[in-house]
C-alpha cells in the first residue's frame, strides 16, 4: 500500500458510448486527478513523459470509439500502460442496450458511429470494443446505477488507489455579509447576533485574530456556546459527508464586515478542532478581513 502511494496513479476509462464515462471523469476531477478526454493515442508516450517529469501523481484519460487508433493498437497501448512505473487500473463502462437507447433519446446526442439506427451502431461498437472489455481490470455496468451512487461504487472497486479513496477536504471561511455570501459554501453560520467589537473604540481597529478581540468576545457566554455548537456540528456531520463520497465541504461563518466576529470564530474553531483538522484536511481562510 505504501509502495503504491509513492507511485503515480494512472486510470484508463473506456466503454460503450452513453455508459457514464463523462460522469466518471467529473468524479475523478473532483478527486484531484489530471483528466484528459479523447486523447490521440499517438501522443500517449509523450504525454506520460511530460506528465511524470511534471510530477503529476494522479492521471486519468478517457479513450473510446472516437479514437480509432486505440482500437488498432489496443494491445500495444495496454502493454505500455501496464509497464509504466505506476499504479494502473483500466475501467470499462457498459450498460444494457435499452438503457443506452433511452439515454440517447433523452439527451439527443449523436452516436460516434454514424449509423441510421442507434441499435445497429451500439452493436457495431460492442464488437469493436470486445477485446478492450476483456482486458479491463474493472467492468462497471451502469444500467441500474444512479449518478449519485456511481462515486460510491468506484470507491469500493478502487480500494488500494489511495489518492482516489482518501480525498476529502474541508474549508472554513470567515466573510462579511455586506460583501455577499461565499458562493462555494455548503453551510453558513451567522455570527451577527454576537456583540460587535467594531462599536468599542479601543477594539475597532483590531481584527478577530487579535488577543484583545478574543478576550472581549469570550467574555460573553453566548460566544463560547456558539463556537461549541459549530464544533459539535462539524464533528457529527463531517464523517457522514465523507461517507456520502463528497470530495469537499465548505463552511462559511459570517458577520457584518468579516473583520471581527467571524474571523475570531474561525480562529477559535481552528484551535478547538485540533486533530479533526488533520483527519479531514481542514483549511481556514479569512475572505474579507483586509477589505
Amino acid at each position: 500500500m505504501k509502495e503504491n502511494a509513492e507511485k503515480p496513479n494512472i486510470v484508463l476509462i473506456s466503454g460503450v458510448s452513453g455508459s457514464g464515462k463523462s460522469s466518471a471523469l467529473k468524479i475523478f476531477e473532483d478527486k484531484g486527478f489530471f483528466c484528459v478526454d479523447n486523447m490521440p493515442m499517438l501522443l500517449l508516450p509523450k504525454f506520460f513523459e511530460l506528465g511524470l517529469s511534471a510530477r503529476l501523481k494522479n492521471i486519468l484519460f478517457v479513450i473510446d470509439i472516437r479514437e480509432k487508433s486505440f482500437l488498432n493498437e489496443f494491445e500495444n497501448y495496454i502493454k505500455f500502460l501496464r509497464n509504466m512505473p505506476s499504479f494502473f487500473k483500466f475501467i470499462f463502462f457498459d450498460a444494457r442496450d435499452e438503457i443506452l437507447i433511452r439515454r440517447y433519446s433523452e439527451t439527443r446526442r449523436k452516436h460516434p458511429i454514424s449509423e441510421g439506427n442507434i441499435l445497429t451502431a451500439l452493436k457495431k461498437e460492442r464488437q469493436l470494443l470486445f477485446d478492450a472489455k476483456l482486458n479491463a481490470d474493472i467492468v462497471v455496468d451502469t444500467s441500474d446505477i444512479k449518478i449519485h451512487d456511481l462515486e460510491g461504487i468506484l470507491t469500493t472497486r478502487l480500494k488500494g488507489l489511495a489518492a482516489y479513496s482518501a480525498s476529502f477536504s474541508v474549508k472554513i471561511i470567515s466573510f462579511g455579509f455586506k460583501y455577499g455570501l461565499p458562493l462555494e459554501a455548503d453551510t453558513v453560520f451567522d455570527a451577527r447576533f454576537l456583540p460587535n467589537p467594531f462599536f468599542i473604540p479601543p477594539l475597532k481597529d483590531f481584527t478577530g485574530m487579535s488577543r484583545k478581540i478574543a478576550k472581549y468576545m469570550l467574555s460573553f457566554s453566548e460566544t463560547d456556546k456558539f463556537i461549541e455548537y459549530i464544533r459539535n456540528f462539524l464533528i457529527f456531520t463531517l464523517p457522514l459527508y465523507k461517507e456520502e463520497n463528497k470530495s469537499y465541504f465548505t463552511v462559511g461563518v459570517g458577520c457584518t464586515g468579516g473583520v471581527h466576529r467571524s474571523v475570531f470564530v474561525v480562529e477559535e474553531l481552528k484551535k478547538r478542532l485540533g486533530n479533526v483538522s488533520e483527519e479531514y484536511d481542514i483549511s481556514y481562510f479569512h475572505r474579507d478581513m483586509k477589505k
